[in-house]
């Protein structure tokens, strides 16, 4: 598309230019993002909705209804993956991404030379920085969105290590500054793994260098370059469990019922923007909407 004053254009790796000056970029920070849509689309701009992608997701997201946009951003509020989608018009050089069947979109990208890896959920093009979802119908529907990454999605695969399996923890007691009873900050990745059992491993899009999840535990592991852990989050996904501190129960709980009972027993609690943090404890409770007092905690998290 040569006038990218009609709508969205994806530069790979970079992010999306064209309706805005400077565009809206991979590692932008949020209020620059924030403030840049704001200023170019004023009151059109619409409703912005305030999200956790997932409970152990320690960044938050941005959803532009009006716009077609959902920005993923990292804990240090720095935007890491991009989604578009009707009614936000994005081309791909002179290929419309969205507003046309899938089927047609994927074989006008083929038609360029764009090379595409598809899956169950839809196709990436690895080289141009982006993936479609695929729509849950036939392909005739249109594609459900776009989305923009730092890097390919198959570049780092999911691998599942081959350990023994062990006794399933349900419940975690925290400790101050510290952890868990069985995992704490600091810990190796190999001591961890053999004494957890089975993860699921992964390079993160942000939070360490590499990710481990005990899926049986309720753990979500970060290590460093080093494999040294630098953040946990406990939450449960398929199995229930809990997280314990100085007697009251943190998981699946109304927040404001929880940090009624923390502060009763002598723990200080500081709000923020879908979360709660215990800063002389160390950990953070997280929610994943609007952060009302009804709002359950999804997730704890420690962090060096």
């Amino acid at each position: 598309m040569g006038d990218e004053a009609y709508g969205w254009q994806v530069r790979p790796f970079e992010g999306l230019m064209g309706l805005v000056p400077e565009g809206v970029r991979l590692g932008d920070q949020r209020t620059a993002i924030a403030g840049r849509l704001a200023e170019a689309f004023g009151e059109l701009l619409g409703e912005v909705r305030t999200f956790r992608k997932a409970p152990w997701n320690t960044g938050l997201c941005d959803h532009y209804v009006e716009g077609g946009l959902i920005c993923f951003f990292d804990d240090e509020e720095r935007l890491v993956y991009l989604e578009a989608f009707d009614p936000a018009p994005v081309f791909y050089e002179d290929v419309p991404l969205t507003g046309l069947p899938y089927g047609v979109v994927v074989s006008a990208l083929r038609a360029r030379g764009v090379r595409l890896i598809e899956d169950d959920s839809g196709v990436e093009a690895p080289d141009a920085g982006f993936n479609l979802t695929a729509p849950s119908g036939s392909d005739d529907d249109r594609v459900d969105c776009v989305g923009l990454f730092r890097r390919s999605l198959v570049a780092d695969p999911i691998t599942y290590t081959e350990a023994d399996p062990v006794e399933r923890i349900t419940a975690h007691e925290l400790v101050s500054g510290q952890g868990t009873g069985a995992v704490r900050l600091g810990a190796h990745r190999k001591e961890l793994g053999a004494r957890l059992g089975p993860a699921q491993q992964s390079v993160p899009e942000y939070g360490g260098a590499a990710m481990d999840w005990y899926f049986d535990h309720g753990l979500v592991l970060f290590f460093d370059a080093d494999d040294r852990l630098t953040s946990l989050v406990i939450t449960y996904t398929g199995v229930t469990g809990e997280a314990w501190f100085r007697g009251v129960q943190l998981l699946d709980r109304p927040y404001g019922e929880v940090v009624a009972d923390l502060e009763a027993a002598g723990v200080r609690i500081e709000h923020g923007e879908l979360a709660g943090r215990a800063p002389e404890h160390g950990f953070t409770l997280l929610l994943r909407g609007y952060g009302n007092p009804a709002m359950p905690v999804g997730a704890v998290v420690f962090s060096r």
